[in-house]
């Protein structure tokens, strides 16, 4: 049983601003430590209850946080995916996987009372699919299902927990802190956190086993994607890409026939929208 965990930062316990998520920055490395701390009892856990293989996927920012030597203390067989540039991202390794778990993840745009929500980039405004509002949990999770994968746990805030639960109402879930702003929030003690993700994974990984764990999410094409920019100069450049439309200043369209294909889609237009100022 292979067991995919994607690992990003911005819902994981402790952080809760901007200085703890990005390399050089003043904590980021006791952050980087919070990260690794979770990523491990999620790995432990998904060991001790019947994985075969578990490869850890480093999904935040330039996905260069999870340090090789931090594999040398978790049982062998466990892998990293370090790097940026890869095919599908924060879901690389999912083809022939059992599930993915997705550990430390945030809410998406807009969200009130979320922990650092954005989707993807700060460039985005909002990403929908066939008219659905989706973060990094719901696309993500679509990408899964077009493999055929479930996704077996997530972790993050309580928003990012109710937004993972509307779109995947048989996930195990943790909660990983209670947001009170974008920079705010009401933090558990790390030992508790802890023992919460080893037993939630735990639960997960029996429920896998079981046959009584989620089923894959999938949607039937074509597929309308939606992506929103925060500039309207970010869709000018965006709508480059053959096959767009503009639906109004700042938003453009395009169909595409899988889910893969409406991700590998997103991307591009990230690429070409992104880095724009706001003024």
């Amino acid at each position: 049983m292979r067991i995919v965990v994607s690992v990003d930062m911005e819902g994981i316990g402790g952080i809760v601003d901007r200085v703890q998520l990005i390399p050089g920055e003043r904590l980021y490395q006791e952050s980087r430590a919070y990260m690794v701390a979770e990523m491990k009892a999620v790995v432990r856990a998904a060991w001790e209850h019947g994985a075969t293989e578990v490869v850890v996927n480093d999904s935040h920012d330039g996905m260069l946080n999870l340090a090789w030597s931090e594999l040398a203390d978790l049982p062998r067989g466990t892998q990293l995916i370090s790097g940026t540039g890869k095919r599908l991202s924060m879901g690389q390794g999912l083809p022939g996987s059992a599930a993915i778990m997705f550990v430390g993840y945030h809410a998406r745009a807009g969200t009130a009372q979320a922990v650092m929500d954005h989707t993807y980039s700060g460039d985005v405004h909002h990403l929908a699919l066939n008219g659905q509002e989706l973060g990094e949990v719901g696309l993500n999770a679509y990408v899964a299902g077009y493999y055929g994968v479930p996704v077996a746990l997530v972790t993050g805030d309580q928003a990012l927990v109710a937004e993972a639960r509307a779109l995947l109402p048989e996930v195990d879930c943790v909660i990983t802190k209670e947001a009170l702003s974008r920079r705010s929030a009401l933090l558990p003690s790390p030992a508790d956190l802890a023992d919460r993700l080893a037993a939630t994974t735990a639960r997960a990984m029996d429920r896998l086993h079981a046959g009584t764990g989620p089923k894959p999410v999938t949607l039937t094409g074509p597929l309308e994607l939606e992506v929103g920019f925060m500039t309207t100069q970010a869709a000018d450049t965006a709508c480059l890409m053959p096959g767009t439309r503009r639906v109004d200043g700042r938003t453009v369209a395009i169909t595409t026939p899988t889910a893969e294909a409406a991700y590998f889609a997103f991307r591009a237009l990230l690429v070409l929208g992104g880095g724009t100022p706001l003024y």
